[in-house]
């Protein structure tokens, strides 16, 4: 394994879209190939991070974002959006693998675990993705695969700012309703009430990760980035990561509808309709496995397509919609598009 210090890097991470940039630049690089990474870093102010298919425009409060001068990015990894603040501590393992249809999520958190349980806190993965303790999350993990490199990473929430992450973020109804839950506060909760140690910090946090990374890694080396690589880093921030196509997209549609799937997460589409067929068709949504291919699949079968239940049904299914989800995931979608488009035409 190679661990990775941005310690000392910390000028870099002021613009909050290099940490995207840096995680798919580790992913690629030839230099890093066959390598087991790991590496930390916390953000340098307030930033919403949104999951590579989400729809901005359903995800986050504007106003609030805009008044409160935070950061709005997009990662390459799917999942849902997280609100990040210098009270997070974010961990990223990159590795080796052939084609995921499952993550494993345990085998990376182990070490995060064992620490915490070390100061207490005897937490857990549920769900999908999440890290809780006492039923309350403080961390959701993404995962996103280029060629044979995949990569694990995660929010730890030590002291953030859950005020602010309440009033920015605006997760779908049913997503909340499926949770048992009315908001994003009620949900999440910081580590840092639960640590009896004085005066222990996010910083602490990471060197006690880092020492059971090590106990499983006896020859685990520590490398710091060039300025050659921060420079071809800031490229790609600068060159995708960062442009206002990939944050924000297309733009907005006259169409959406969402549906959250138990144990899943939630699939979204946006779409216009003229001459009585749709266009436009983009898919959104927090889904974690799902290849930019299966979208691009989607969107170019549904383009077209009339909005009668029986040919979209039959459209999603023929485009592998319910082996993405799961099955009547394709009725449940088509009923839903063909009843905004009744609404809106009433």
């Amino acid at each position: 394994m190679l661990y990775i210090d941005t310690s000392a890097d910390e000028d870099y991470f002021k613009d909050p879209v290099i940490p995207e940039a840096l995680a798919v630049y580790l992913q690629q690089a030839p230099q890093f190939r066959g390598q087991e990474l790991l590496y930390f870093y916390h953000p340098m102010g307030p930033v919403v991070i949104l999951g590579h298919y989400q729809d901005v425009y359903h995800e986050v409060n504007f106003p609030y974002l805009r008044d409160h001068q935070i950061g709005l990015v997009r990662r390459n990894p799917g999942g849902g959006a997280v609100f990040v603040d210098p009270g997070d501590l974010t961990f990223v393992y990159i590795d080796t693998a052939p084609k995921v249809k499952t993550p494993k999520f345990a085998h990376y958190i182990q070490p995060i675990l064992d620490a915490l349980r070390e100061l207490g806190i005897d937490a857990h993965q549920t769900g999908r993705n999440d890290l809780t303790y006492r039923g309350q999350k403080f961390s959701g993990m993404a995962f996103a695969q280029i060629e044979d490199r995949v990569l694990y990473g995660g929010t730890l929430m030590f002291d953030v700012d859950t005020a602010m992450a309440n009033a920015v973020l605006t997760p779908s109804k049913s997503k909340l309703a499926d949770k048992g839950i009315k908001s994003v506060r009620s949900r999440v909760t910081n580590l840092k009430p639960f640590i009896k140690s004085a005066g222990f910090t996010r910083d602490d946090l990471q060197a006690l990760i880092l020492k059971y990374v090590r106990a499983v890694n006896p020859d685990i080396k520590t490398r710091r980035l060039t300025s050659e690589e921060w420079t071809a880093i800031k490229r790609l921030a600068r060159q995708k990561l960062g442009t206002h196509q990939w944050i924000y997209g297309s733009g907005l549609t006259d169409y959406y509808v969402d549906a959250y799937f138990h144990g899943i997460g939630s699939f979204g589409l946006g779409f216009n309709v003229r001459d009585h067929v749709l266009t436009d068709v983009k898919v959104h949504g927090d889904l974690i496995t799902m290849d930019q291919s299966a979208a691009d699949r989607l969107e170019t079968r549904l383009d077209g397509a009339q909005p009668d239940q029986a040919r979209l049904q039959a459209v999603l299914e023929q485009a592998g919609l319910d082996a993405q989800l799961t099955a009547g995931a394709s009725q449940k979608i088509a009923a839903k598009i063909v009843k905004a488009v009744a609404d809106h035409d009433d």
